[in-house]
């Protein structure tokens, strides 16, 4: 695993005990049924905008990786040409 998946990994998963977290805490008062299907419905949601934060880092390290190949190449090629 590369950097930047680690740290996507990392800030969507917090970013999913966050929405989990308050989407929880708002039912708390209610209990029962309310607090369950309010703690589903965060988590459900925290984990979908979670997995998106985690693919655009992984997306960052894929377009990373390309420009570092591509700037390598030309200058390999210049020196098996002279």
């Amino acid at each position: 695993m590369n950097k930047y998946l680690i740290r996507g990994l990392v800030v969507g998963g917090v970013f999913a005990a966050t929405i989990t977290g308050v989407a929880t805490f708002d039912t708390i008062a209610d209990g029962g049924f309310a607090m369950l299907a309010s703690a589903i419905f965060g988590l459900s949601a925290g984990l979908c905008i979670g997995g998106l934060i985690a693919a655009n880092f992984a997306m960052l390290a894929v377009d990373k990786e390309a420009h570092q190949t591509a700037s390598i190449a030309p200058r390999v090629e210049l020196r098996e040409a002279a």
